[in-house]
């Protein structure tokens, strides 16, 4: 293997070890961003130059809220001249230089453009061409727009810089009013919404817009219009965000569905649909868990379907139902066959209730013969 191919394993090496420690990161969604627009940046249609300065852009941005940044290696960065790397190891006895590790402990050492080494080596002539000048930063509005107006920018795309665009007014630089009005009018779409409402890093964003009040001015400007489209609620009476929920009980995700329904019922704690989902995922949960676990899973099903009981509800067979699923999974088949029962006083042709009962009486044959 020549240095060249040397030097390309190394860097694939490193680049990969650093997606590894990424994925523990407790900034792990503004990572994610990053990564992808870079990705995106990558494979658009922009001149060399054009990308270059997003992309340096984009990495000034992540270094603002730690120093892991400088700390990794680009495969894309070191593509477009933004970051460097050697085997030297003279280089450390520069400034601003860091060093790197691939998983099996090889060692490289990563510099930026406008690092002292960086201008030793374009004085030196080892670098050369575009790579030679600084790339231009855009400033903190430029930079989100200039990616949801690449023409390989994906509503994902969109949707991540919509959940984090705000860090950019938390940090309190200057509006640019006529950029934050058009990068509202990129993002701000029902498709973009759909996708945000279906990604887990747009689970940190409020439920309610009476939420809102208490924020920063522009952070309620930026979230009302995407809070007010997801509580909207379709023909049965259910809003956007609950039937994510829905969709994640049905895919077998009990635990995603259980947490983000208990994180509605704090704002709409009487709404019924929520607080079915709230049980349904509970009950899904207790076969498999632990006994402590499971025992701790139908008391709180058990204390909360009763306290529901406590007012008029639209949905009464449902919690009688559960109510019965509860007590068969405390092991009081009696109290279960007279909830079941209790739903078909209420609605004889409750199928649910029909089939579980046909289903004790069965078992109880069963034993009966043997």
């Amino acid at each position: 293997m020549d240095e060249k191919e040397k030097d390309a394993a190394l860097i694939n090496d490193v680049a990969e070890q650093n997606e590894e420690e990424a994925a523990s990161d407790d900034t792990k969604g503004l990572d994610y961003l990053i990564k992808l627009s870079y990705s995106c940046t990558d494979r658009s249609d922009l001149s060399y130059r054009e990308k270059r300065n997003l992309l340096f852009s984009l990495y000034s941005y992540r270094c603002l809220f730690d120093l892991k940044e400088l700390k990794r290696l680009s495969k894309t960065l070191v593509k477009y001249g933004c970051s460097f790397y050697t085997a030297d190891e003279t280089a450390k006895n520069f400034e601003h230089v860091y060093e790197v590790k691939d998983k099996n402990g090889n060692t490289a050492y990563k510099f930026d453009a406008g690092s002292p080494l960086w201008a030793h080596k374009v004085k030196s002539g080892e670098i050369s061409g575009e790579n030679a000048t600084l790339p231009e930063k855009l400033t903190l509005y430029e930079m989100p727009c200039a990616c949801v107006s690449l023409n390989t920018a994906t509503a994902e795309l969109k949707a991540m810089w919509f959940v984090y665009f705000p860090y950019v007014f938390l940090m309190g630089a200057p509006v640019e009013h006529d950029l934050y009005d058009s990068l509202k009018a990129k993002i701000h779409t029902p498709e973009v919404f759909a996708a945000v409402n279906s990604a887990r890093y747009g689970d940190n964003i409020c439920c309610t817009a009476a939420e809102l009040n208490g924020e920063d001015p522009l952070v309620a400007d930026w979230y009302r219009p995407f809070v007010e489209w997801k509580c909207e609620k379709n023909e049965k009476g259910i809003s956007r965000e609950t039937a994510k929920y829905q969709r994640a009980l049905a895919l077998g995700d009990y635990s995603y569905a259980l947490s983000g329904t208990e994180k509605l019922l704090d704002s709409f704690p009487d709404d019924e649909e929520i607080l079915l989902l709230n049980i349904s995922a509970r009950m899904s949960m207790a076969p498999s868990a632990d006994f402590e676990t499971r025992v701790k899973l139908l008391s709180d099903n058990y204390r909360i379907i009763n306290e529901a009981f406590k007012n008029p509800l639209k949905k009464y067979n449902y919690f009688l139902y559960y109510r019965a699923l509860t007590r068969l999974g405390m092991n009081d088949p009696e109290g279960a066959e007279a909830d079941f029962k209790a739903c078909l006083e209420a609605d004889p042709k409750f199928e649910p209730a029909l089939m579980m009962l046909k289903g004790i009486e069965n078992a109880k044959n069963g034993n009966l013969k043997s």
